[in-house]
């Protein structure tokens, strides 16, 4: 995989053929040859797409938003692609923690009910 720092450096890292395959599968890099792929984004890039493609809105609660948050936990095998992350607010990433999403949802959901 090939790519870009955010200064701009080039840089080049072996992966694995299955995070390839993920990463092309999930719009975060593309084909260049049989043996190369190159990442979409920068660092910088990648949170500035997510946060603009979201409208700085916390796809958890619909307050502002402005971090990054990976639906399937990187912790639990999730990547950083523009299909896995979404923007979120700072309480909102900081209370789902590694949790995936069905079970931050259902947190949610009881935590509303309960307080009623």
């Amino acid at each position: 995989m090939r790519g870009r720092t955010d200064k701009g450096r080039r840089w080049y890292q072996e992966i694995e053929l299955a995070l390839a395959v993920t990463l092309v599968e999930e719009h975060a890099a593309v084909i260049i040859n049989r043996h190369t792929i190159r990442r979409l984004y920068s660092n910088k890039d990648f949170r500035r797409y997510i946060l603009e493609r979201d409208r700085f809105i916390c796809y958890f609660c619909g307050e502002f938003g402005d971090t990054i948050d990976h639906l399937l936990p990187r912790a639990k095998g999730g990547h950083t692609t523009p299909i896995n992350c979404v923007c979120a607010c700072n309480a909102c990433n900081q209370s789902k923690a590694d949790q995936d999403l069905n079970a931050f949802m259902k947190f949610e959901d009881n935590s509303d009910s309960s307080s009623m």
